[in-house]
C-alpha cells in the first residue's frame, strides 16, 4: 500500500482512476433514487458506511480478504483524517444553508491549487509543468462561469464566508493528510484503510445526523420503504464500499492533487448526470462550461516526485532513501492518469 505509486502501472493507475469514477457516479444515482423511497440523507449515508465496515469484518474473519487488524497508533493516525471528513461535512451542510450549492462548487474546484502548492512545499512533489497549471486553472475558472451563467453564486453575510472558507481548507487537509496515510501509515492492503475509515466513521456520522435532526421518526420513514426502495438502498451499499476500495486504490496511485482534481471531475461529470436523468436544466453556455472543465482536466499531467533534500520548507538531515522511480518515469506513469 505504501508505494503504490512508485510501483503501479500507468494501465493500473488508469484503471483504478475509471473504476473510482465510475463507482462515483453510480452512488450518485443509487443515492439520488434511495432517497426517493427514503428521504432521510444521513441514515442512507450511515447505512452504508455500517455495511461497508460489516462486510470488510467479514472478509478478514473467513479470510476473504487480508485486512488490517486494529492498532493503536493507526487508528490515531485515521482517526485525525476521519475528523476532518466529518467535520467536512458539517462546514459542508453549514455552508448550503448560509450560501448555495453552487458556491460550495466554487470553492471545491479550487481545492486542486491548494493542494497543488502543498505538495510542493511539504511534499516531495515538484511543481507541476505550464500545461498542468493552465489544466488546474481552467478547472476552477470554469466552475466560476458555469456557477456564475446558471445560478446564482452568493455568499451571505459573514457566517457564510466562514463555512464555505472552513469547508475548503478542511477539504485541502483531507486530501493532503489522506495521501500522507498511503505513503507513511502501513498498511498491507486496500482494504485496510477502508476498513478503518469505515468504521471509525461510524459513530460520528450517527452524531452528526443525529443533531441535524434526521433520525426524528426514522423508524416509521423505514416502515414505508417498499421492497424496491429496499433493495436500491442495498445496492447502494455495495456501490459505497466499492467506492472506498476503488478511492484509497486511486489515492495511493496517483499523487494528492491528482487525486483532488479527479474528485472535482467527478463532480462535474454528476452534474451531467443530472442534466440528462433528471430535470435539473442547464443553459447551452453552462454546458459549455461544464464540458471545459472535464477537459482541460484531463489534460493535466502529475507532477513527478523529488529528492526531499529539494524540499523548500524541509530539512534536509531528514530525507529517506526510500526507492524512488526516476523523474521520466514518474512522468511516463502520469500521462495516462486522467485519460479515463
Amino acid at each position: 500500500m505504501q508505494h503504490l505509486e512508485d510501483t503501479s502501472t500507468p494501465f493500473a493507475v488508469a484503471l483504478a482512476i475509471g473504476a473510482y469514477s465510475l463507482c462515483s457516479a453510480s452512488l450518485l444515482l443509487l443515492n439520488k433514487m434511495s432517497l426517493e423511497f427514503l428521504r432521510v440523507p444521513s441514515a442512507v449515508s450511515l447505512m452504508q458506511i455500517v455495511f461497508a465496515a460489516v462486510v470488510v469484518f467479514f472478509m478478514k474473519i473467513t479470510g476473504l480478504a487480508k485486512v488490517d487488524s486494529l492498532e493503536m497508533d493507526k487508528v490515531k493516525a485515521y482517526g485525525v483524517y476521519i475528523f476532518a471528513f466529518v467535520a467536512a461535512i458539517y462546514c459542508n451542510m453549514k455552508a448550503l444553508a448560509a450560501s448555495n450549492v453552487e458556491t460550495v462548487i466554487v470553492f471545491r474546484a479550487c481545492t486542486p491549487i491548494a493542494v497543488c502548492i502543498i505538495e510542493y512545499a511539504f511534499m516531495n512533489r515538484q511543481w507541476p509543468e505550464l500545461r498542468s497549471q493552465l489544466s488546474l486553472l481552467g478547472v476552477a475558472m470554469g466552475a466560476v462561469l458555469y456557477c456564475m451563467t446558471d445560478s446564482q453564486f452568493a455568499l451571505n453575510g459573514v457566517a457564510a464566508y466562514y463555512w464555505v472558507t472552513m469547508y475548503f481548507v478542511l477539504i485541502t487537509f483531507e486530501m493532503t493528510y489522506g495521501k500522507m496515510l498511503t505513503s507513511n501509515v502501513k498498511m498491507e492492503t486496500v482494504w485496510g484503510p477502508v476498513y478503518y475509515c469505515n468504521l471509525l466513521t461510524v459513530v460520528p456520522m450517527f452524531l452528526l445526523g443525529n443533531m441535524a435532526g434526521d433520525f426524528d421518526g426514522v423508524g416509521a420513514k423505514f416502515a414505508e420503504v417498499p421492497v424496491m426502495g429496499a433493495w436500491l438502498i442495498l445496492f447502494s451499499c455495495v456501490v459505497g464500499t466499492l467506492i472506498g476500495y476503488t478511492g484509497w486504490m486511486c489515492r495511493g496511485m496517483v499523487s494528492a492533487t491528482t487525486y483532488t482534481l479527479v474528485g472535482v471531475i467527478n463532480k462535474f461529470l454528476t452534474i451531467l448526470l443530472n442534466v440528462f436523468l433528471w430535470d435539473k436544466h442547464a443553459s447551452p453556455f453552462g454546458l459549455v462550461c461544464v464540458c471545459v472543465c472535464l477537459l482541460v482536466g484531463v489534460c493535466y499531467q502529475q507532477a513527478p516526485k523529488r529528492s526531499a533534500d529539494a524540499l523548500p520548507f524541509s530539512n534536509p538531515s531528514s530525507a529517506t532513501s526510500t526507492p524512488r522511480k526516476s523523474d521520466a518515469a514518474s512522468r511516463s506513469t502520469s500521462q495516462t492518469e486522467l485519460s479515463t
